[in-house]
């Protein structure tokens, strides 16, 4: 069934899979203008981010279309193939790299930095996918301000590019294999569809979103698309609707969905289907069809590439100056987007696709200066970072890599599981000479004020368990997502098993976060406030059950704006970044209020005056983030911390327990 004629195939091959399709290019502007307006991040179009995923259909679809005919009638050269590819992609592709890194190398702050130009050397290496997957951990610095983040995508279609084509090949070249490869093709979409469901990005890890077997049946839907056409066994030319059909679902997907789908999935069948419904129909009539192929559409697909290279760098750059959220500079944004992406559509993409461009010496010299430009500036910078050329006092910066720096022990005590592969409780601090032994369990909130207690005197011995997303709480569960309750059962078994190992167990979380953002169910109930109130309950009796002592910490006051960042851009501003006091208070005592026994403390006197509630003063940042507290005020309330524990355990000795 599989197999057939050299003639039957090079006749379907050249009757048409290879003609140029208006269509397919007014089907690529379908797929960038709803990225460019999610990434502008405009309400109303919250699933704009499918489009990366109709570009992969189409991809998969056009790559086969072109290199299956060939190899199948023996024409094929690698080299060839992917000379093609190069003068197509990386002429604007290192254009914007080298953009991306000059544009902010003067002014972005060193951690910030340091990634740009790893992944500027893993973007030409087309592996960014793969950097930003490693670098998209819980703690990482927001990935929102690094400009070459879009490129995650063309690299795994390069990965794509580098290994279908072989896999081809090879199953072309072994005739038993040959007639097998639409099966094998269907098989391996299967397998990357399920992985792509079990690897669902989470809380706990965004494989799922970033590497090729979790995102290859998107493409390989669309190879097989062009296989099947190729053989003739699917070419609609009779009206059938099945384009209507197609940018219907593209359209659903993308007004329907929105960020908190566990994307891909099988969510991204939605509009990869529509993609190929879009392709599969080849009849010239019909609205749809006109529209797709009317000369401002088909312009806006000609430029898609350039498009998508640079939408995504100008917004960083443009939100790091300036607030891109007024009408003015939302509309100078979508212009200058697409007048650099016209620009370098017209003389970078058009010129060097033509082999003969090299051959001129203008050219030729222009691209061999570009080069020296490139690799002359990726090397320094990559050696030497942005350290030497920032515009920034050595105070300043001293005081603001000091606020950014990670807490001691993350690696070793924050996450295990999903490091390693299983629970285990770390070892803070420890003493031989400890009178108390206590147990920190928490999220990120308690790894942070790890840099608190590993300053405890050696009369205290710290065991921690931190998870981060996780509240430290019997029973509960973040939705969507069952890893934090299990989690949290592990703990729970080890204290019952262990009720007098520890004299106080100390739960530090994000308490208002999680209401804020409306994360956490417990037993069917699925409203968040409530959901906690029930956790806590649960947690009392179970530590009145066992007869341990606990002390909970009420959340830290939550800055609005990231603050290490905003003192990289204000340091010598006289006023310092703050909330209202009276807003923090009365959600502190609005979790005090859960409570019916337990000890609740706060640290907000640290962070505040009667009135506000600071980010950082003129000696040190209070924060590594909006909400996450620096090693350096970490440290500065370890004593009044270890002291409160101490008073209290000494309180407790006295009293029968």
């Amino acid at each position: 069934m599989f197999c057939f004629t050299y003639t039957r195939r090079v006749k379907v091959f050249r009757e048409g899979i290879m003609k140029y399709r208006a269509d397919i290019d007014g089907l690529r502007s379908i797929a960038i203008i709803p990225v460019i307006l999610f990434h502008a991040k405009l309400d109303w179009i919250r699933g704009g981010y499918v489009g990366v995923d109709v570009f992969f259909a189409i991809s998969g679809f056009l790559i086969t279309s072109i290199i299956y005919p060939k190899i199948i009638a023996q024409q094929f050269s690698f080299t060839d193939f992917y000379l093609r590819r190069a003068r197509r992609l990386l002429p604007a592709g290192y254009t914007v790299v080298l953009f991306s890194v000059l544009s902010l190398a003067f002014v972005y702050p060193p951690d910030q930095f340091s990634i740009l130009i790893h992944s500027a050397v893993s973007s030409i290496l087309f592996v960014s996918n793969i950097f930003f997957w490693q670098t998209s951990g819980y703690f990482s610095p927001s990935l929102e301000l690094q400009p070459l983040l879009h490129t995650w995508s063309l690299s795994v279609e390069e990965q794509f590019y580098f290994l279908f084509p072989a896999f081809l090949v090879i199953a072309v070249f072994f005739r038993a294999v040959q007639k097998f490869i639409i099966p094998i093709i269907i098989l391996a979409c299967l397998i990357s569809l399920a992985l792509s469901v079990k690897y669902a990005p989470n809380s706990m890890s965004f494989v799922g979103f970033y590497v090729l077997p979790t995102r290859f049946y998107e493409m390989g839907l669309g190879a097989l698309l062009a296989i099947l056409m190729c053989h003739g066994l699917l070419n609609p030319t009779r009206r059938l609707y099945l384009r209507e059909i197609g940018i219907i679902l593209i359209t659903l997907a993308v007004f329907s969905y929105n960020s908190k789908l566990a994307f891909p999935s099988y969510y991204a069948l939605l509009p990869v289907l529509g993609t190929l419904l879009v392709i599969a129909d080849k009849s010239q009539d019909g609205v749809c069809h006109h529209l797709l192929c009317s000369k401002p559409v088909v312009f806006v697909g000609l430029i898609s590439y350039s498009l998508y290279l640079w939408h995504w760098p100008l917004l960083v750059i443009i939100n790091w100056y300036w607030d891109i959220e007024s009408p003015v500079m939302l509309i100078a944004y979508f212009a200058l987007t697409f007048l650099f992406a016209y620009l370098s559509y017209q003389f970078i993409e058009r010129p060097f696709r033509n082999p003969q461009t090299y051959s001129k010496p203008i050219m030729r010299n222009t691209a061999n200066a570009s080069v020296i430009v490139f690799v002359a500036s990726i090397s320094y910078f990559t050696v030497y970072k942005n350290d030497e050329v920032i515009n920034m006092p050595s105070d300043a910066l001293a005081i603001y890599k000091a606020g950014i720096q990670n807490e001691p022990y993350r690696d070793e005590c924050t996450d295990v599981k999903r490091l390693k592969g299983y629970y285990e409780i770390c070892q803070l601090h420890q003493s031989h000479n400890a009178k108390y032994k206590i147990l920190l369990w928490g999220d990120s909130h308690a790894s942070a004020l790890m840099s608190a207690l590993v300053e405890f005197s050696e009369e205290i011995s710290v065991d921690a368990f931190n998870t981060s997303g996780c509240p430290s709480l019997v029973g509960i569960q973040r939705k969507r997502n069952q890893d934090c309750y299990k989690h949290n059962e592990f703990i729970k078994e080890y204290l019952q098993s262990n009720p007098k190992e520890y004299d106080l167990v100390l739960n530090v979380s994000a308490w208002n976060n999680y209401i804020d953002l409306d994360l956490l169910e417990i037993d069917g109930e699925q409203n968040t406030e409530r959901a906690l109130g029930q956790g806590i309950k649960l947690t009392e009796s179970f530590y009145e059950q066992t007869g341990i002592r606990s002390l909970f910490i009420a959340q830290f006051p939550k800055q609005e704006t990231h603050i290490p960042e905003h003192y990289f851009r204000a340091y010598e501003d006289a006023d310092i970044t703050s909330i209202e006091r009276e807003s923090h208070d009365i959600k502190t005592q609005h979790f005090r209020d859960y409570f019916k026994n337990s000890w609740v403390i706060d640290f907000d006197d640290s962070f505040c005056d009667d009135k506000k509630c600071y980010g950082y003063n003129k000696d040190h940042l209070y924060y590594q983030d909006a909400h996450h507290i620096s090693v350096r005020h970490a440290q500065i309330i370890a004593k009044q911390l270890e002291s409160e524990i101490i008073r209290q355990l000494i309180e407790w000795e006295s009293q029968p327990r």
